[in-house]
């Protein structure tokens, strides 16, 4: 009967612990919610900021400091309960905003239909145009948008606040036509991380630079050849 024990303890200590690493492992992935610290490329740049307990409307963040900076490549958060806060601020559980930054190209010009799902408030703007309100203090709720998008990049911007804890909420969703609404970006969208253009300029003035240097060894090298000797 001993040996019977001990089997039976080993199995519910071996059953505890995979419990334990799949608990562990969905608060990591429900902390990424809104996006990880690490830069992502093609990607959305999200700003986390504090905002005051008496938030009803989405607030002016042009002279507010954010907490942090997350990276996502799509805004697919599902009505939830949620208590997990953000990858290096976690005790921000409730009372935060979050800005959504970025450009796109579309794979097919035309008219879109876009479909933003919050809870509480948020604002979709493309090329600095308000195109979804879904603002103010409330439940899961959508609104809808329309714009007409042509071949050429087009900004993003996308405002979200969180008022109370416990529940959240904040999807995109996108139509072309007659295509299923998809989330975005889906397979109509590319994305591009800000910053993404600045970092190519950077390599292109670093590479400039080494051509230079290059150049100016390669004539200081000829002339000294050409030099007659005393």
């Amino acid at each position: 009967m001993q040996p019977k024990s001990k089997y039976r303890l080993t199995h519910y200590w071996l059953f505890a612990c995979f419990a334990m690493i799949l608990s562990f492992s969905a608060v990591a992935l429900d902390s990424l919610a809104f996006g990880d610290k690490k830069k992502i490329d093609n990607s959305l740049m999200g700003e986390v900021f504090a905002i005051p307990e008496t938030t009803r409307m989405l607030p002016k963040f042009d002279t507010m400091k954010p907490l942090g900076t997350l990276y996502t490549n799509k805004i697919d958060i599902a009505p939830r309960h949620w208590t997990t806060g953000f990858p290096g601020i976690p005790d921000r559980k409730e009372w935060f905003a979050v800005v959504y930054t970025g450009s796109f190209k579309i794979n097919k010009a035309g008219q879109y239909i876009f479909r933003l799902l919050s809870d509480d408030g948020a604002k979709l703007f493309i090329d600095k145009k308000l195109v979804v309100d879904n603002d103010g203090i409330h439940g899961p709720g959508s609104k809808l948008g329309s714009v007409s998008l042509d071949a050429s990049k087009h900004s993003f911007r996308l405002e979200y606040f969180q008022g109370p804890k416990t529940e959240i909420a904040l999807q995109l969703f996108a139509t072309f036509g007659n295509e299923t609404e998809q989330i975005f970006p889906g397979s109509n969208f590319t994305l591009s991380t800000p910053g993404e253009k600045a970092k190519w300029k950077t390599y292109l003035i670093y590479a400039g630079l080494a051509l230079l240097l290059i150049l100016i060894l390669w004539f200081w090298a000829r002339r000294k050849r050409n030099i007659p000797a005393d």
